[in-house]
C-alpha cells in the first residue's frame, strides 16, 4: 500500500491553498467584511497542524507557510516524513458591534453580481412604539353637586388623570371621577387620561349649570304657608336660592289634575289672593289682601336647564268684626233653582245698606241686581234668613267650633206673633209673616246685630211693591270693597247649600273675577 510522506501532504495543503486563493479571485468572489470596532476579534481558523501559522489580519491574504523541506516534483510524490499544512480559514471573525450587518456578492442568472445585506446581530434595545391619542367619554351631567366620570376605552392598563378647567389649575388625580362644585360654575372641565405605554385620551364636558332650587323643600301637603289679615299688603318673595342663567319665574296649579286650564276663569293666576299682583321678574306677589280666604297655589322657576316648584298656601284671615251682614230670600231651598220658581234675596250689609238680586225661572236668564229695595212677602209667605258677624271687608268672622258645629245666628221680630223656627234644610232661619205690615227683623251673633224691614204685603188687596229700579252693577258694596256683582255668588251659594256666609266670602270674591 503506497503511503504518503509528510513532504507530500505539506506540498498538497500548500497547493490546495493556493488554488482556492486563485479560484476566488478568478470568479470575482470577495469575502465578507464585517464591520468592527477599533479592537477587531482576530478571524477563527480551522483546526490546524500546530506549526501552522495564523494571520491575525483579516483583511491580509494568507500566504501559505514556506516549506522548510525541498517541495515535492511535479508529479506530485510527497517527500517522505512532511507533514500537511492546514490552510488559514477565509471567513472574517464575527464582530462584536451588535449593529454590524454582512455584505456579500452573489451572481445572478445573468452572470452579473447583486450585492445584498445582511444582518447578523439583532438590536440588545426594542424601539419604543409611538404614543397614540384617543377620545375619552366624561359620563354624567355638569351641574353642580354633580360626579363626573371619565372612560377610556381605547387606554389600558393603569390609568393616570389630569382634570382641569378652563383657566384652572391642572390637578393630578389617580381617580377617574370628579366632583362638580361651585367653583366650576360657567366653565368646562376637562381630562386628561395617559396609560402606562404613554397613550392618551381627552374629554371635556359641557359648560357646568346649577339646577334652580328653593332653600325648602315643599309639598302640596307641607307648602310654604304665609298668613296675614284683611287689610294688610302682601309684600312676598318667591326667588330661588341657588341657579345658574336667567332664571324665569310663573304661577302654577297645587293640583293640576282638578284644574282646567282650557277654562279661562281657571287660570292658574286665578288662585292668588284676590286684589294682588304676581311680577314675574322679580318672583314678587304684592297687594293689599281683602278676602279672607286659604289661596293655594305654586311659583315654578326655570332657567331653561331645570325647574323648581314651590308650593304656597296664603291664609287670610278676618280681621276684627264690626258689624253683622244678613241674607234673606222667599224661596225655600226645595224650590230655589227649580226651573220653576222665581227666586228673590237680598244682602243686607252691616250699615243697614241693601242689595237686591232675583233670579228668573229660567235658569238660562241672567239675574238682576239692584242697588237698593227691600225684602217683601205676601202674607202668610216666609223669609229664610241668615247672618254672621264680619269684618269691614265683609269676611265672616266665625268659624266651626271644635266640635264641628257653626255657630248659627239669633233671628228675632219686632212682631211677636211671627213665626220664626229653624230650618234643617236650608240651614237658615225660616221666619212666617201671618200679618201684612212692616216687620222689623233682627239678627244678632257675638254682641253684634243689623236690623232691617220687611214688607209684608196681604193676600186680599195686592199691595203695591216698593219700586226699585234695575241698574247695571256698579259702586261698591259697604265693607266689601268690591262691585256689587259680587254678591250673586255670595246669594247663590247661600240659597243652593244653605251654609250662611261661613266659607262663602271667596266663591264670591273668586266668580267675581
Amino acid at each position: 500500500m503506497h503511503r504518503s510522506t509528510s513532504g507530500v501532504r505539506r506540498a498538497c495543503a500548500v497547493g490546495t491553498t493556493i488554488a482556492l486563493i486563485g479560484l476566488t479571485t478568478g470568479l470575482g468572489m470577495v469575502t465578507a467584511t464585517a464591520a468592527y470596532a477599533d479592537d477587531s476579534t482576530p478571524a477563527v481558523s480551522a483546526p490546524a497542524d500546530p506549526n501552522a501559522q495564523t494571520n491575525t489580519d483579516p483583511t491580509t491574504p494568507v500566504t501559505p507557510e514556506t516549506p522548510t523541506t525541498p517541495a515535492a516534483d511535479a508529479s506530485g510524490t510527497e517527500e517522505p516524513g512532511a507533514e500537511p499544512t492546514t490552510p488559514v480559514s477565509t471567513v472574517p471573525a464575527p464582530s462584536t458591534d451588535p449593529g454590524a450587518s454582512t455584505t456579500t456578492d452573489k451572481t445572478d442568472s445573468a452572470g452579473k453580481q447583486a450585492p445584498t445585506t445582511s444582518s447578523t446581530a439583532t438590536d440588545s434595545a426594542v424601539s419604543p412604539k409611538a404614543a397614540v391619542a384617543s377620545d375619552a367619554k366624561i359620563v354624567g351631567d355638569a351641574k353642580v353637586g354633580s360626579t363626573l366620570r371619565v372612560d377610556a376605552p381605547e387606554l389600558s392598563g393603569t390609568y393616570e388623570y389630569a382634570w382641569s378647567t378652563d383657566g384652572g389649575q391642572t390637578v393630578a388625580s389617580i381617580s377617574s371621577s370628579y366632583p362638580v362644585t361651585t367653583a366650576d360654575l360657567g366653565k368646562q372641565i376637562s381630562v386628561l387620561v395617559t396609560d402606562g405605554n404613554g397613550n392618551t385620551a381627552t374629554a371635556k364636558s359641557d359648560v357646568v349649570t346649577e339646577d334652580v332650587a328653593y332653600d325648602t323643600k315643599t309639598t302640596a301637603d307641607a307648602p310654604r304657608t304665609i298668613e296675614v289679615t284683611a287689610g294688610d299688603t302682601l309684600d312676598e318673595t318667591f326667588a330661588v336660592s341657588t341657579g345658574s342663567g336667567d332664571v324665569t319665574y310663573a304661577i302654577g296649579y297645587t293640583d293640576p289634575d282638578s284644574s282646567d286650564p282650557t277654562d279661562p276663569d281657571d287660570q292658574p293666576e286665578s288662585y292668588l289672593p284676590y286684589d294682588t299682583v304676581f311680577d314675574a321678574a322679580t318672583a314678587t306677589l304684592r297687594g293689599e289682601v281683602t278676602a279672607a280666604s286659604t289661596f293655594d297655589f305654586t311659583v315654578v322657576a326655570s332657567n331653561g336647564t331645570s325647574t323648581a316648584t314651590q308650593y304656597v298656601e296664603v291664609v287670610v284671615d278676618p280681621g276684627a268684626a264690626v258689624g253683622v251682614m244678613a241674607s234673606a230670600t222667599d224661596t225655600s231651598a226645595q224650590d230655589a233653582f227649580d226651573g220653576v220658581h222665581p227666586t228673590n234675596s237680598w244682602i243686607i250689609e252691616p250699615n243697614g245698606a241693601i242689595t237686591t238680586i232675583s233670579f228668573p225661572a229660567d235658569l238660562d236668564a241672567e239675574p238682576i241686581i239692584t242697588d237698593g229695595g227691600q225684602p217683601t212677602v205676601q202674607q202668610g209667605g216666609s223669609l229664610w234668613v241668615d247672618g254672621s258677624p264680619v269684618d269691614e271687608f265683609g269676611n265672616s268672622t266665625v268659624d266651626f267650633d271644635d266640635d264641628g258645629n257653626f255657630p248659627m245666628a239669633t233671628v228675632t221680630s219686632d212682631h211677636a206673633d211671627d213665626q220664626i223656627a229653624w230650618d234643617d234644610d236650608s240651614f237658615s232661619t225660616k221666619v212666617t209673616f201671618p200679618h201684612a205690615s212692616t216687620h222689623v227683623l233682627t239678627v244678632a251673633e257675638d254682641g253684634l246685630s243689623v236690623s232691617f224691614p220687611v214688607t209684608v204685603n196681604p193676600t186680599v188687596v195686592t199691595a203695591p211693591v216698593a219700586a226699585v229700579t234695575p241698574t247695571t252693577a256698579k259702586g261698591q258694596l259697604a265693607y266689601t270693597g268690591s262691585d256689587a256683582t259680587g254678591a250673586l255668588p255670595w246669594a247663590l251659594a247661600m240659597l243652593a247649600a244653605g251654609a250662611g256666609l261661613v266659607g262663602l266670602r271667596a266663591l264670591r270674591r273668586r266668580t267675581q273675577r
